[in-house]
């Protein structure tokens, strides 16, 4: 039996004007140009998720009715397009706005060694965001992060006789042997790290789910990582996504450049609970696609991994004007990529309206224009000389004017 459907749009319901983050009223056009551009980042990842039908069983047909023409596309399977999806958005949405903001604690805790001669070793400990981190005390290396939203974790008690805690053990549910434990100076500072750990679990995805893929992993807790929720609730304007695609001309690419990454992308917050994509697609040009949206389709899928690098900056009026602004110019510029671009060493400014209107971009020219438009990198050195792998860990060359991108962490989707 053949099914009509009618699709749903890429913003949800869209009033005749909404207000940003910087307090702008924007107009039923500015509206319009995100639904286009929303659309367009989107139809790119359906089309690419079509053409990897090697298993015929991950699909399905559906009868897509668009006005008075009627076609045929195939669906990968883990992607309904129906109220399904768009309930399952709102129920990210809910766990994001009612999640408490907890309360973080910083000090230095003894871990005990899972070798018996070792004893006991001093370690700085974080836990913010039901994130437990503990680092070396005297190169103040990371040594290990615990995080409740992408894995479970139970929490034991070691007591006196009395009833007091004298240590804890964070033990990740799963197929593993490893245990993490600690203890304070005092009974009273151990009691307080206790209470606290205690609120961040009973809050995390990992107390919902029982989370045991990452577990499997040797030394998972060595590697920094965030969940897709993690990301919808603390990215922000200007923090980048880097993507490394399982395509052949994604391994072709990477071959190229000699980089681990393929592909990249900004995250702007349009609003308190709307994170978007911010990306140049070689299909569909400049377009946006919305987080929760791109977490629900597993678009994620289309790729081995996916990093994020925040931008450590203090984001005032003007910085999110200015890339809102970026934003608005350019959503909708075509995709593009040849090699005159790669001989343009040095920048060049547009005064010709008509030729800032033609303007094209590929991925990482794109991040790279809208950093200098914001003052991030300098305006002497032409976008088209950034790759992807420039804006990774791996490259210390790469010099912000102000602020600073984090360490990279890799996204878990495995929980959602």
């Amino acid at each position: 039996m053949q099914t009509s459907i009618d699709l749903p749009s890429p913003l949800g319901i869209v009033q005749t004007s909404s207000i940003t983050s910087t307090g702008k009223i924007l107009g039923p056009d500015y509206e319009n140009n995100l639904k286009r551009a929303a659309k367009r980042s989107e139809e790119d990842k359906l089309f690419r998720k079509q053409n990897q039908m090697n298993d015929a069983d991950e699909f399905e047909a559906m009868e897509v009715q668009n006005g008075d023409q009627t076609s045929l596309i195939y669906y990968y399977k883990a992607l309904k397009l129906d109220k399904e999806i768009q309930q399952n958005e709102n129920e990210i949405i809910n766990i994001v706005q009612n999640r408490p903001k907890l309360g973080m604690i910083e000090g230095s805790l003894m871990k005990k060694s899972p070798h018996w001669f070792q004893g006991y070793s001093q370690r700085n400990c974080i836990l913010r965001n039901r994130v437990f981190r503990y680092y070396n005390v005297e190169n103040k290396k990371l040594q290990g992060v615990l995080n409740f939203d992408v894995q479970s974790f139970q929490l034991q008690e070691i007591q006196d006789k009395n009833g007091n805690t004298l240590e804890f053990i964070l033990k990740p549910v799963g197929q593993t042997q490893k245990v993490f434990q600690f203890k304070g100076g005092t009974i009273e500072q151990t009691k307080t790290w206790v209470q606290l750990i205690k609120q961040h679990l009973q809050d995390s995805i990992g107390a919902l789910k029982v989370l045991m893929s990452l577990s499997q992993y040797e030394r998972f807790w060595r590697f920094e990582r965030i969940s897709s929720l993690q990301i919808m609730e603390d990215a922000d304007d200007g923090d980048i996504l880097l993507f490394q695609g399982k395509d052949i001309n994604c391994h072709i690419q990477r071959s190229l450049t000699q980089s681990n990454f393929d592909h990249i992308g900004i995250l702007i917050r349009l609003s308190e609970n709307q994170l978007y994509l911010f990306e140049a697609l070689p299909l569909h040009g400049v377009g946006l696609c919305r987080w929760s949206k791109f977490v629900m389709c597993k678009w994620n899928y289309l790729y081995h991994k996916i990093i994020y690098r925040k931008l450590q900056i203090n984001r005032d009026e003007n910085f999110r004007s200015r890339i809102h602004e970026f934003v608005t110019e350019n959503i909708g510029k075509q995709y593009s990529f040849n090699p005159t671009k790669l001989f343009k060493f040095k920048s060049t400014m547009l005064q010709d309206p008509q030729q800032q209107q033609t303007r094209t971009f590929f991925s990482s020219e794109l991040v790279a224009a809208c950093y200098k438009f914001v003052n991030l990198l300098s305006k002497e050195v032409s976008s088209t000389q950034y790759w992807p792998g420039s804006f990774s860990q791996e490259n210390q060359k790469l010099s912000l004017q102000y602020g600073s991108l984090s360490e990279e962490y890799i996204i878990d989707f495995e929980g959602e």
